[in-house]
């Protein structure tokens, strides 16, 4: 990674831990009012840039992280973190295994539409009283992880050539499907889908969903 690269991933760090606090916020404000906040599985989670979601994990008497490679998150946390190497899209868990799943920024990363149904529905069915689910909002001007221009819009072809010398944190072509709002309340049916981040047109988009019984 270049300097100039380092400098401005740098800039924008503050600005995405702020975004990710306000999600963390938003899913608190979800749970507020269920009987004791259970468990929680974090598909494809992390700490975030300076540890923003562990406060989130210190909240659920249990947390299991679910990521395609693992990650070493326990010396990071004093809260128990059991870490798994799982594929999103086939959970091995049991329908309603969970009281809560949460996912930041990952459905964008699993494939093509076919595959993030797939991530949709997983997330649906292991979760028990509810869920949180954000993406990068696709009509969001500077696509997030290259920090280009309308990037999410060019045919992959050119995607394959750009990306690797984006200012971003890619540093070579990755498939990346963003959503619209539209598609992820198809997704999600039940959800309530609204946008987050900067005004007007909003950076992220998230699907949140509470059970009516979720405080039994």
């Amino acid at each position: 990674m270049n300097g100039l690269k380092k400098v401005l991933l740098r800039s924008v760090r503050p600005i995405h831990e702020k975004f990710r606090n306000q999600k963390t916020s938003v899913f608190l404000d979800v749970v507020n009012g269920a009987s004791g906040l259970g468990s929680l599985l974090d598909v494809g989670g992390g700490p975030g840039v300076n540890g923003e979601f562990l406060s989130l994990y210190e909240k659920f008497s249990e947390v299991v992280v679910v990521n395609v490679q693992r990650q070493n998150l326990a010396p990071l946390t004093s809260v128990r973190i059991r870490e798994l190497v799982a594929d999103g899209r086939r959970l091995p868990f049991a329908s309603g295994r969970f009281d809560w799943v949460f996912s930041n920024a990952v459905i964008e990363h699993v494939g093509p539409y076919e595959d993030q149904v797939r991530f949709a529905n997983e997330v649906r069915r292991v979760a028990a009283k509810g869920y949180f689910v954000a993406c990068p909002n696709k009509y969001f001007p500077i696509e997030p992880h290259t920090l280009l221009p309308f990037y999410q819009f060019l045919p992959k072809s050119v995607q394959r050539k750009v990306a690797p010398h984006s200012p971003g944190y890619l540093d070579r072509y990755e498939e990346i499907n963003l959503l619209t709002a539209a598609q992820l309340q198809r997704l999600f049916p039940e959800a309530d889908v609204r946008s987050l981040g900067f005004p007007l047109i909003g950076n992220s988009i998230v699907a949140t969903y509470r059970r009516e019984n979720a405080s039994a």
